[in-house]
Order: C-alpha cells, then sequence, then structure tokens
C-alpha cells in the first residue's frame, strides 16, 4: 500500500494535486493507495511520499525489514510555477515509480537513476549542495566564499546552476526549499532534481 500525506497550506492546490496523483495511480495500475491531508491522519514516518507546498518528500521504506523501520529519504524540489499540468504529471509520475520501488534498487543511485529513467535530469553535484545548505541556513554569498574557500563568483555560480537544476523561478522558491533542507538536519546528498 502506497500512503500519500498532502499537507499543503492552500485547499485547492491540494484537490488538484489529489486530482493528479488519482490521474497518475490509474496510469500506473497503482491500487492500494491511502491519502491523508495531516500528520494527525497518518504519521511522517510511516508516509511514502509527503507533499508539503515546494517539496515533496520520498521515503522509500525496506518491506523485509522486521523490528526497526530502515528507509531511504529523498527530497524533490516540487515547484510547479512555470511549468504545464503535462509536466507536472510526469514529475508525479516519476515521484509515484519511485516510491513504490523496492528499497534495494534506491541502494546504488546510479542504477536507481537508470532504472526510473532520471539519467538526463542534472542533479546537483557536491560543491551546489554544500552552497545549498549553507544559503538554507543563513548565510549569505561572502560567509559562503570564506567557508568553502571559493570566491565570490564561484559560489554565485554554483548558487545558479542549482536553481536551474531544481527548477527554482527565483530567489525565494530558492529559500524555502534550502532552508527545509537545512531544517531536516541531514548533511547527505538526497535531493533529486526532476
Amino acid at each position: 500500500m502506497l500512503n500519500i500525506l498532502l499537507m499543503d497550506s492552500s485547499y485547492y492546490l491540494d484537490l488538484g494535486l489529489r486530482f493528479l496523483i488519482l490521474n497518475q495511480l490509474a496510469n500506473e495500475h497503482i491500487h492500494e493507495t491511502r491519502f491523508a491531508s495531516s500528520p494527525d491522519e497518518m504519521k511522517t514516518e510511516t508516509a511514502n511520499i509527503i507533499f508539503c507546498d515546494d517539496v515533496v518528500t520520498v521515503n522509500v521504506l525496506n518491506k523485509k525489514q522486521n523490528k526497526e523501520i530502515e528507509k531511504i529519504t529523498l527530497h524533490v524540489p516540487f515547484l510547479a510555477r512555470n511549468q504545464t499540468i503535462n509536466d507536472i504529471s510526469m514529475k508525479i509520475g516519476k515521484i509515484l515509480a519511485i516510491a513504490n520501488a523496492d528499497y534495494h534498487v534506491h541502494l546504488n543511485k546510479k542504477d536507481a537513476y537508470w532504472s526510473f529513467g532520471l539519467k538526463k535530469y542534472a542533479q546537483l553535484s557536491d560543491a551546489e549542495n554544500d552552497v545549498m545548505l549553507l544559503i538554507g541556513r543563513g548565510y549569505n554569498s561572502g560567509d559562503i566564499s570564506r567557508m568553502l574557500n571559493r570566491s565570490r563568483k564561484t559560489i554565485s555560480t554554483h548558487y545558479r546552476n542549482a536553481c536551474r537544476k531544481m527548477g527554482a523561478s527565483n530567489q525565494a522558491e530558492f529559500y524555502r526549499y534550502a532552508s527545509f533542507i537545512a531544517r531536516c538536519g541531514c548533511n547527505e546528498r538526497n535531493t533529486l532534481c526532476l
């Protein structure tokens, strides 16, 4: 069963998202799905997919694990401002496929990218991810250039490249996503750009 938690702040966005997800579920022939609209209805630890404003969190659970829940968590920037309904539907389809896949497929990222058709999507480099995390923690370009021992121009290039790969149309979208990742407290490279 696929557990989907919709925590969007807008009722109409939630309703449209639910419609697009149901269409993709029918296309993917995934029938056992449970929706919830708040953490009171479904715990975030047991949700496979969490849609929350500009971020989608995908928890791929190890179904063979008995005692302790073992999972791989991926965060997907869900920045849909300049995208068509078809683009958003395709992105939702990829998210559903990733969440529904076997845990062991995700252990090797390169193989997972090939199997899900994600090889054509440019992912964040280590430097771009570091810059994103530091921006999310509230540092400015001068602070980041001193911390990473790089020039401001290099930091600016990493920022621009990360924005482009994530699909952020402005600084506010980028900062909301970067601050979410920084609040997660995880330094692992778990951003998946679609």
